[in-house]
């Protein structure tokens, strides 16, 4: 039953301004198109200062972390609706439910926000991008 819920809790949706669900999974999305990166104006800062935080105060782990340093780089896969709009995004696991959330709600901001844009080469709107950052905690 509890794995159940832990379930149903991991592939709930991630509150946002839209209705854009944000899923965390293992996988392999090498096979879909790449996104065009475009910038990183909605990057957000405070997101990656609460990372510095979560790395400093030593409240988990997750790959690319080799003590107070990390550098990452997180794969994802976004699914675009007829209209153009971002509504699902799946992204690489990282062991860390915290670190998970605030990724999760950066690349929404900033698929939302024009900096990674689909091509137009996948007719079923599935596209994959990377989201690299580092920081020393």
């Amino acid at each position: 039953m509890k794995r159940l819920l832990a379930m149903a809790l991991l592939f709930a949706p991630v509150p946002a301004a839209s209705a854009t669900r944000v899923e965390v999974a293992d996988g392999n999305w090498s096979f879909l198109p790449l996104m065009k990166q475009r910038g990183s104006d909605h990057l957000n800062n405070d997101a990656l200062a609460r990372i510095n935080e979560i790395v400093h105060a030593k409240a988990c782990t997750f790959p690319g972390q080799q003590g107070p340093h990390y550098d990452v780089t997180v794969s994802f896969a976004a699914h675009f609706g007829p209209n153009g709009a971002i509504d699902r995004l799946v992204m690489k696991r990282l062991n860390c439910p915290e670190v998970e959330s605030l990724v999760g709600g950066v690349l929404l901001e900033m698929v939302a926000g024009g900096d990674y844009r689909p091509t137009g080469e996948n007719q079923d709107g599935w596209y994959r991008g990377e989201l690299s950052f580092g920081g020393k905690g």
